[in-house]
């Protein structure tokens, strides 16, 4: 049976405090979701120097993989998020002569900044993973501005209150990220230090560091 793919916005790295973990964020267009991939940091910082347009005197073992993929041309075809399981996603590199080679994620990431190739989701992933927000919420905690392209306004409410299951969906989307319903409403009085640092990490069984 086939298997139906998204292509997928990459929306940079961001990294959240106060433990540094890392994480990659993807839009899925169709609803507004969002899937964040945990990374390792230093994969992390690498994506994020070649964005800011850091150029190392050497070649990197990417820039060295992607310069042979298209020394004949193009042979790259696709980039791939392909499985997931118990938080850890797996990617894949399909080619013009249709090989398919396994990668991490990071690995994807870097080839479709050098390559310009966009990276895609299996639906049933993105299903079962991308989480809802708003658009106010997508610029709040992201910096993710969204231009509607439709000829009817499209009005959000206030907050998501008004959808149990966008409700569910946010909620899900701050835990992964360590931030608390109580983190999200606190008074930001300068001169009460009772929430200083209240930011809440995920689980350590749970540690996204380990996700790579």
């Amino acid at each position: 049976m086939d298997t139906n793919f998204i292509e997928l916005e990459f929306h940079g790295i961001h990294t959240m405090d106060p433990d540094g973990f890392t994480c990659a964020i993807f839009r899925w267009i169709d609803g507004n979701k969002i899937l964040p991939v945990w990374l390792d940091e230093d994969d992390a910082l690498k994506i994020q120097a070649y964005r800011a347009g850091f150029s190392p005197r050497r070649p990197t073992s990417h820039e060295l993989l992607a310069e042979s993929f298209t020394r004949n041309g193009p042979w790259v075809s696709s980039l791939r998020i392909v499985s997931h399981f118990e938080g850890v996603y797996m990617a894949s590199i399909l080619t013009s002569e249709g090989e398919e080679f396994d990668a991490r994620p990071s690995d994807v990431i870097m080839l479709s900044e050098l390559l310009e190739v966009p990276i895609s989701a299996d639906e049933e992933i993105l299903q079962q993973t991308a989480v809802f927000l708003s658009d106010e919420d997508l610029e709040a905690y992201f910096g993710i501005t969204v231009s509607s392209t439709s000829d009817d306004e499209v009005v959000f409410p206030e907050s998501a209150s008004g959808d149990a299951q966008a409700d569910a969906d946010f909620q899900q989307l701050m835990q992964s990220l360590g931030v608390t319903e109580d983190d999200l409403f606190v008074d930001p009085d300068p001169t009460d230090g009772t929430n200083e640092g209240n930011t809440k990490a995920p689980d350590s069984d749970d540690d996204p560091s380990e996700n790579r």
